[in-house]
């Protein structure tokens, strides 16, 4: 499937240390109508350190992190 994004990079919005956390806030975004995708999502148990990192389309940044400003 083929988006509106086709050729865009994908940003690092927010780290998370915890996947409930993490998912709150891509529910948000995607409530919002903001695509974001989870990173590292199932390897946290083995390297806690560097965390879930959510991610959004880099013309979607300024949105989303106006959003996440109000969790």
């Amino acid at each position: 499937m083929i988006t509106h994004h086709e050729n865009e990079k994908t940003v690092v919005l927010s780290i998370f240390n915890e996947t409930m956390e993490a998912r709150l806030a891509q529910d948000k975004l995607a409530t919002a109508g903001i695509e974001s995708f989870l990173q590292d999502e199932n390897v946290m148990g083995l390297n806690p350190l560097g965390g879930i990192e959510l991610k959004v389309f880099s013309n979607d940044l300024a949105k989303a992190k106006e959003l996440l400003a109000t969790l």
